[in-house]
């Protein structure tokens, strides 16, 4: 071993030897599970055990962490508590946390995963099972609440709905309780905590001054119970009852009227209510009744007399006549209006105009001019009315006429195509007066739409289909009056010249121009070009839409059957065997819509029946020629009728088919021999081969041991070459004489680093060596 192996070796027995002697904590006194019930509180033991460090001259204290499953904070982390002794020992305690509510229904067991840690030692590990276990004993409640008397609780009569009111509190907290109240005759509800609630839309004032006495059962899930009473007393407030509906109203009235008329009345609400009119203090002009609320104009209102009577402000109080100062104010705005006497007038007195359907929303028609003779300021207001369409067609901007909705000529046609609406024309005097102004609006046609393609265009016509037989309708469509008012003509698809079909320019419908052959061409896709005629003022204007449309063709039973070869001819030997068949006619119908298999049969020269036909199959007797009688034709001339249907249309075809029978002699022996075969027995012969089939894991081993093998001989084959070039005693040796006195020549003059271009290291023995990449030469550093 070279001295790399020896460093590897000495390194090893150090990384070994480190920790051989590191000391572990102990724990003891742990136990695996412990029992805990679930009324424990805060602060509760849950175990306690020791802990013990080797290393005596520690002065650090060790570290324990605790993780629980489930996770929890119901656990303190350890308290480690120090113990004087030659060793270092420690107690150490598990307590329940602050926050500790161990419920067993819930979870009734924890595992606490503990970790001890002593300066410089091995961590020492351990787990502690909790055990939760249920406390055997009924809800207790509170004396004060299971007394006789019960507790007392008084609210206020406006408290917010579901506001909590009262809590059932237990002597022992437990979990999986349930409150219930048995007295049914409260508005107030308890939920599963345990809390006492207001009704969910709040106490109402006939509940004021009440009390409201609760019998409270609380039951465990074992049905065990306790119970005790709550009397809840809901404290009247004073309510402020008179109020009016709304802090201010505006009063129009008329002038000149007389004294004494109404005007308006107030009304507040509550008890006993009386009415004053409190500024301003001099209301000589108004005077309102007390009782009523019924407010009044002492004398007669004139505005060219007293100007000043056209707008009054007032400030009406309502007060409880029991409760002076339970009260309520309202503000009044009286306007005076002067009489009204001559309605507006207008020009043009009558609105006519002529528009294009396709004008456009917002376009101004006409413009009114009105005034009104009572008032130069008198403000007019103007309003479109007439039937459903037309209200809603028109629109006024001012005295404005302007288009609101699209003008629909098509629409139009039942009403001659006009609009006829008035214009309401209403000053604001009193009484209002109004003035009509009539419109009528002709509307003239506007070609917007295209013709619409038949949502359905795809027709079917027999082959055989005579001149002029109609295929079908193409049914078009145009939103423009006069409707569907369309000229056809086909633009393109209706075959070479002359043409397959032809079209009805006013109807539409497709008519059969030229033969048809559905073995030469099943469809046809008809481009038809639809113009709508007459729907605009302009005849010029015209739309166009072009359609596709589909035609099939469908096969007719009008091709009789052929046969390849039509005519075949045969030479056989008298003494052939007539179960062979002679042929087999390949024949066949151009015709799809023939779905039955064709006819074949024997119609001539079928001499004394010799020849018979299975389906196409040509099969013949056998043949005789005795001295004595009738010497049969040699020759056959066939003819095959192959028919494609049972019913009409019916075609059919004849094959020909010539058979040359050539006779044959055979001599018959005198006398008969009676031959006897004999039974052989099969001869069973066994040949066995002998071969080798090793496991799959054979195999596999004695792979991976020839590849390590190989491995070892390169590596050791490698090493050697390495060896042998670094040794300068076998580069001399080997070297001749006149090329040793070169090499040491040259060797005083090239430096090292012109001997050895580069540096690596050695993959085991870890040592670095200098290489020459040209010649291959290694020499160890």
């Amino acid at each position: 071993m070279g001295p790399c192996g020896h460093q590897s070796l000495l390194l090893l027995l150090a990384l070994c030897a480190t920790g051989a002697f590191v000391s572990a904590t102990v724990l003891s006194g742990l136990p695996t599970t412990v029992s805990v019930m679930d009324s424990a509180g805060p602060g509760t033991i849950i175990v306690e055990f020791n802990l013990t460090c080797q290393n005596e001259t520690s002065i650090l204290t060790p570290v324990l962490t605790l993780q629980s499953t489930p996770p929890t904070y119901f656990f303190n982390q350890p308290i480690v508590a120090h113990h004087a002794s030659p060793t270092a020992h420690y107690s150490v305690q598990i307590t329940l946390s602050p926050s500790a509510a161990l419920d067993a229904w819930q979870v009734n067991q924890y595992t606490l995963n503990l970790e001890a840690t002593c300066p410089g030692e091995t961590p020492a590990n351990s787990q502690l099972f909790v055990q939760v276990h249920i406390v055997d004993g009924p809800p207790q409640c509170m004396a004060r609440f299971a007394s006789q008397v019960g507790e007392l609780v008084q609210v206020s009569e406006d408290v917010a709905p579901l506001m909590p009111i009262y809590t059932v509190v237990l002597r022992r907290p437990a979990s999986g309780l349930r409150f219930t109240i048995k007295n049914n005759d409260t508005p107030l509800t308890i939920d599963r905590t345990g809390q006492v609630l207001a009704p969910g839309s709040g106490f109402i004032p006939a509940h004021a001054g009440q009390a409201f006495r609760l019998q409270i059962l609380v039951t465990d899930r074992s049905g065990r119970n306790c119970s005790g009473a709550v009397t809840v007393r809901v404290l009247p407030i004073h309510h402020h009852r008179i109020n009016f509906t709304a802090a201010c109203r505006s009063v129009a009235v008329l002038e000149k009227r007389g004294a004494m008329q109404l005007v308006t009345q107030v009304q507040a609400q509550g008890d006993n209510v009386r009415y004053e009119i409190i500024t301003p203090a001099a209301h000589g002009l108004y005077t309102i009744d007390t009782v009523t609320g019924e407010l009044r104009n002492t004398y007669e209102l004139d505005l060219q007399r007293s100007p000043e009577v056209a707008h009054t402000q007032l400030l009406v109080r309502a007060y409880d006549m029991l409760h002076p100062s339970d009260s309520d104010t309202m503000g009044l705005n009286i306007t005076v209006l002067p009489t009204n006497t001559v309605a507006p007038r207008c020009s043009p007195a009558v609105l006519l105009a002529q528009v294009p359907e396709d004008t456009p929303i917002g376009w101004t028609l006409a413009m009114l001019t009105c005034t009104d003779p009572d008032a130069s300021n008198s403000s007019l207001r103007y309003q479109v009315e007439g039937d459903q369409r037309s209200r809603y067609s028109f629109r006024l901007q001012g005295p404005q006429l302007q288009v609101n909705e699209t003008l629909d000529y098509d629409s139009a046609a039942s009403a001659r195509f006009q609009y006829v609406a008035t214009i309401l024309v209403t000053d604001n005097g009193q009484p209002p007066l109004s003035t009509h102004v009539p419109v009528l609006v002709t509307v003239t046609p506007k070609n917007e739409h295209s013709p619409v393609c038949p949502a359905s265009a795809m027709f079917s016509v027999p082959e055989d289909a005579a001149f002029g037989d109609t295929v079908g309708r193409v049914n078009g469509t145009d939103l423009d009056y006069p409707f569907n008012n369309i000229e056809y003509s086909i633009a393109g698809g209706a075959g070479a010249s002359p043409p397959a079909f032809y079209i009805g320019p006013r109807t539409g419908e497709i008519h059969v121009l030229g033969p048809l052959d559905y073995e030469s061409k099943q469809v046809y896709i008809l481009t038809v070009q639809l113009r709508d005629v007459a729907n605009d003022a302009d005849p010029h204007h015209q739309r166009s839409a072009l359609c596709d449309i589909t035609i099939q063709v469908q096969d007719t039973n009008d091709q009789p059957p052929f046969c390849m070869p039509p005519f075949q001819e045969f030479f056989i030997y008298s003494t052939r065997d007539p179960s062979l068949p002679l042929v087999q006619l390949q024949c066949s119908d151009k015709d799809e819509s023939t779905m039955l298999p064709l006819t074949y049969t024997l119609v001539g020269d079928n001499t004394n029946g010799r020849f018979r036909l299975a389906g196409s199959t040509l099969l013949h007797s056998a043949f005789s020629n005795p001295p004595d009688s009738i010497h049969e034709p040699r020759t056959f001339e066939l003819l095959v009728e192959v028919t494609d249907s049972f019913s009409a249309p019916r075609h059919s075809t004849t094959a020909t088919l010539v058979v040359h029978v050539t006779p044959w002699a055979t001599a018959t022996p005198s006398t008969t021999t009676t031959h006897m075969t004999l039974r052989k027995e099969p001869l069973v012969v066994i040949h066995t081969k002998q071969f080798w089939a090793p496991l799959p894991w054979f195999v596999v081993v004695l792979s991976v041991s020839v590849a390590l093998l190989l491995v070892a001989l390169a590596w050791l084959a490698w090493k050697l070459l390495c060896r042998a070039l670094s040794d300068p005693h076998v580069a001399k040796n080997n070297a001749a004489p006149g090329e040793l006195d070169k090499e040491t020549g040259r060797a005083s003059i090239l430096s090292l680093q012109e001997q050895f271009d580069g540096r690596a290291q050695d993959p085991i023995t870890g040592q670095d060596y200098l290489f020459n990449s040209s010649t291959g030469a290694c020499r160890w550093v």
